[in-house]
């Protein structure tokens, strides 16, 4: 059964909107690459060398006399064996002239190409990232001055309301600092869209980029351990055609060489380096007005469920008088037992009244009665 070929793209993500783990550790594997191809290339340097001494030596050997003082068949085989010395020494230099330049200045060459390759695509990616970070917080001082404006804006509302007796200058100084607070939320609002919009289109190349990123980045690599792999092999039929002597060594090479599979370790790489597969979530818009009208039409949907025992629900008492400002708000009196469906946020909670009755009711006007 034929193993399957995992994909960076699938396993190299973060649900973090900012994170950068996955490119990261992307980055750091080609890094790896890299060192690993000159690592290779300068083993082949310094066995190239090697051979070229022994090679000169030998020659220089092969110039030595020998048998000279010698007659008939003692003669030939000293003459031979001269002779074999010399061809010794010229397969040595032809071993060291193929290692340097069939395997050593070609794969010198693939690994600059490489570099060349992975460079723009890098860049690419790179370049979205510091986009989309810059969109992103854009977008939380666009929120901020939003979500002030609007308060602002509201303020400035409520004290027009409570001032409406005062004399007709002070109540038209109201409306006017009113109207212009309702003006910097609207340019706010539109700002803090804007701003959602953009985040989204660069958070949409950004995936694009690196989507790209991914599977160029997994060609490359595989390109290069494939490469490299075959050219091991290369390097280790050199060597075993020069030296036969030494053959049955280089054939451990060639073994291992034939259990080596691409995919394998592609796949064990992925297992034990992957940073996730959940892709951030795009970042919605958050209207400040609809966003509280939403939870309080939420808070009337609910109920205390079915089957739950009240004595499992916290309870409180009031404390203070409250007059309900609306109807989705419980009216309280000192005294009144209510019990915690849900606490909304630090100010607010919705909760059920001894009389039936359900709404939010302010924090600060109930004490909670210990759970026994």
């Amino acid at each position: 059964m034929t193993m399957q070929t995992e994909r960076f793209v699938d396993h190299f993500w973060g649900s973090e909107f900012n994170s950068t783990t996955g490119f990261d550790r992307l980055t750091q594997k080609m890094k790896s690459g890299k060192q690993s191809l000159t690592d290779y290339i300068e083993f082949v340097k310094k066995r190239s060398q090697i051979e070229l001494r022994y090679g000169q030596d030998m020659m220089k050997l092969a110039n030595s006399t020998l048998g000279k003082y010698e007659v008939g068949t003692l003669r030939n085989s000293l003459e031979i064996l001269q002779k074999e010395t010399d061809d010794i020494g010229k397969a040595a230099l032809q071993c060291a002239k193929s290692l340097s330049e069939d395997v050593q200045q070609v794969m010198l060459e693939f690994r600059d190409q490489q570099r060349e390759d992975r460079r723009p695509i890098e860049e690419a990616v790179k370049k979205s990232i510091r986009l989309k970070k810059s969109c992103y917080d854009q977008l939380l001082r666009c929120k901020s001055v939003y979500e002030r404006a609007c308060q602002e804006a509201d303020r400035s509302s409520d004290i027009l309301q409570q001032n409406m007796t005062q004399p007709s200058k002070k109540v038209d100084q109201l409306k006017t600092k009113m109207k212009t607070c309702r003006e910097a939320a609207k340019s706010a609002d539109k700002e803090y869209s804007e701003a959602v919009k953009s985040l989204e289109t660069a958070r949409l190349n950004w995936e694009a980029d690196y989507t790209e990123y991914c599977k160029k980045i997994q060609a490359i690599e595989e390109n290069r351990m494939t490469k490299t792999r075959n050219s091991i092999w290369q390097y280790a039929n050199i060597c075993s055609h020069s030296l036969v002597d030494v053959d049955n060594r280089l054939e451990e090479v060639r073994r291992s060489l034939e259990q080596c599979d691409i995919r394998y370790d592609i796949n064990m790489y992925i297992k034990n380096n992957k940073t996730g597969n959940n892709r951030p979530n795009s970042i919605s818009y958050e209207n400040f007005y609809n966003s509280n009208v939403r939870i309080e039409d939420e808070m009337k949907k609910n109920s205390l469920p079915r089957g739950r025992p009240i004595m499992d629900y916290e309870r409180v008492v009031a404390m203070y008088e409250y007059s309900a400002q609306g109807p989705e708000e419980l009216q309280l009196s000192p005294g009144d037992l209510l019990v915690v469906i849900q606490k909304v946020d630090d100010m607010w909670w919705y909760g059920k009244h001894k009389n039936g009755e359900v709404g939010m009711f302010p924090v600060s006007y109930v004490r909670e009665i210990p759970m026994s």
